[in-house]
């Protein structure tokens, strides 16, 4: 898979390396810190919400 097509979720400072280098960096209920540094945060809806993003 070309990195230009994977996505990556956290929710902790040890998932922003993988985060940084996926196309799309997702936080999952995530620390303000994780919030900051994603391209979308996902804070009040389940998984699914990330369906929206991803179409």
């Amino acid at each position: 898979i070309p990195m230009t097509q994977t996505v990556a979720m956290g929710d902790g400072a040890n998932d922003l390396k993988m985060m940084g280098v996926a196309a799309l960096g997702v936080a999952f209920e995530a620390k303000p810190v994780v919030n900051a540094q994603a391209d979308v945060a996902i804070r009040y809806s389940g998984l699914d919400a990330l369906l929206t993003y991803l179409q």
